[in-house]
């Protein structure tokens, strides 16, 4: 209950953005810009952009933009007419818009086929750095993508909302960030990851802190569909993640979160999973289907798990000392045929509560190493409370 009350808490925490004088509106096209799918536009944008507060409006048509980013000045509204005002990315372009505090992005198509190819750590096509509180990235359709789409680096009060990602590298990472909503995105066919946090510095830096994923629907989402490391106060609430070549939803090296509500299934390796010695985290009123393809018979006995508490890996972090703290309450858990786990809860593990839990096939391990085979939770019917002391 800790972990959930502070996590709701949380909400609390967002900012509210300072007010802003109104704004006129501009169109790309008064400054030059052609939208014919050929005709070089960046300068066109660069002009129209580089004065603030203001709205620039994006009229119908094809903008061949970059490869140089567009640069927001603060306060800059850029707001198309939905799927019919695509931005098509200029070959070699790696950062495509680069926002200011307080800027808007929204009813925009892109077209990143043209861009430059770059991994996780790597800007996105929308970049936002420390200067981009407050900023906004709303209602978006990227395609095609060969980079991470939207990409925070420093950046605290964000908002990245009703965003549509369909083959792309990676859809959103946040780096460094506070303070940032993730809010009913869709996601389809992500290489790497479909939505990413990151705060971990050599594991002696956690500086990620309240994150709100919810409502996200992610379909195919690559290696994980929505995870992380080096966070606190993540809440992860109303997701549905369909198809993972690793885990589903993942928290790694992460404090006083709450996993609750989503619905999570193909994953092949965890459909939820907490890695690297998590503290102070509720699992709860998850639906998993654990029925992801088993397509190597004698892959290891560790893997294939509903919801999956890992065994300590100090060659990663040396001070990897279990997870501690954890919850796991009112989960609905269905495992398919074969070799398959409910819940795995890893050895050196100390306080996990675990009940109430509605399971159908597969077995309860608890404890265990690469090189040992677990032994088994108590009756499923029981509460089990490993390590730590009973409630009174």
């Amino acid at each position: 209950m800790t972990a959930a009350l502070a996590c709701l808490s949380m909400l609390m925490l967002f900012t509210v953005p300072p007010a802003v004088p109104a704004t006129r509106a501009v169109s790309v096209r008064d400054f030059g810009a052609k939208g014919d799918g050929k005709t070089n536009d960046t300068a066109a944008f660069q002009k129209a952009l580089s004065k603030g507060p203001r709205t620039v409006t994006v009229p119908a048509g094809a903008y061949l933009v970059g490869p140089k980013p567009l640069v927001f000045a603060p306060h800059v509204r850029l707001t198309g007419d939905g799927s019919a005002s695509v931005l098509r990315v200029a070959r070699g372009t790696g950062v495509l818009l680069q926002l200011g505090e307080g800027s808007e992005v929204s009813r925009l198509a892109v077209d990143g086929s043209a861009g430059s190819t770059g991994g996780s750590a790597e800007p996105g096509l929308v970049h936002l750095g420390r200067d981009a509180r407050f900023a906004t990235v709303e209602r978006v359709a990227f395609r095609n993508c060969r980079r991470v789409c939207v990409a925070t680096a420093n950046a605290d009060d964000l908002t990245i909302r009703d965003c549509d990602f369909r083959d792309v590298q990676q859809a959103v990472s946040l780096s460094f960030s506070h303070r940032v909503k993730v809010l009913n995105n869709t996601v389809v066919n992500a290489k790497l990851h479909g939505l990413q946090f990151w705060g971990n510095w050599k594991w002696e830096t956690k500086d990620s802190e309240d994150l709100l994923f919810q409502g996200n629907m992610v379909k195919n989402g690559g290696g994980g569909g929505i995870w992380g490391a080096g966070a606190r106060r993540v809440i992860l609430a109303g997701n549905i993640v369909d198809g993972a070549t690793d885990v589903g939803l993942d928290l790694e090296w992460c404090d006083d979160s709450v996993i609750t509500g989503n619905t999570v299934r193909n994953a092949v390796n965890g459909g939820i999973s907490l890695f690297f010695a998590c503290k102070g985290v509720a699992i709860t009123g998850n639906t998993v289907r654990n029925d992801a393809a088993i397509e190597n018979p004698k892959a290891a006995w560790w893997v294939r798990a509903g919801i999956w508490l890992t065994y300590p890996n100090r060659e990663t972090y040396k001070d990897d000392h279990g997870h501690r703290d954890v919850t796991i309450v009112g989960n609905t858990i269905v495992c398919a045929d074969g070799d398959r786990h409910a819940i795995f809860i890893g050895s050196e593990s100390d306080n996990i509560a675990v009940h109430g839990n509605v399971l159908r096939g597969g077995d309860s391990p608890v404890g265990g190493t690469p090189l040992e085979q677990p032994l088994l939770l108590r009756s499923r019917a029981e509460n089990v409370l490993l390590g730590g002391t009973p409630p009174s």
